[in-house]
């Protein structure tokens, strides 16, 4: 009887370290992944801040007055006279 009770409770020894281990390396996963969750949630911070600039540098590109100003300017263009043009009928 005493060599059933010395097996079970080196049974259950085992047993426990085997599930302490097993907290532990939960606990390792857990932390990893908050981390990448955590850089990955930074980085899309950054992105939308990123992307809201460059919303704003694509508006201010496409402004009538700027590309007026650079057709003007660089290439030395001006609106047509009014003889100029020509009014096309859809015929379809």
């Amino acid at each position: 009887m005493i060599r059933f009770d010395a097996f079970l409770a080196a049974l259950l020894i085992v047993l426990a370290a085997a599930s302490a281990l097993g907290v532990i390396a939960s606990q390792h996963e857990t932390r990893k992944l908050h981390n990448a969750f955590e850089h990955e949630q930074n980085r899309a911070r950054s992105l939308d801040v990123e992307w809201g600039r460059l919303q704003i540098e694509q508006s201010s590109l496409a402004d009538h007055r700027r590309v007026e100003e650079i057709a003007r300017e660089k290439l030395d263009m001006s609106p047509p006279r009014p003889g100029q043009i020509v009014a096309l009928e859809d015929r379809s």
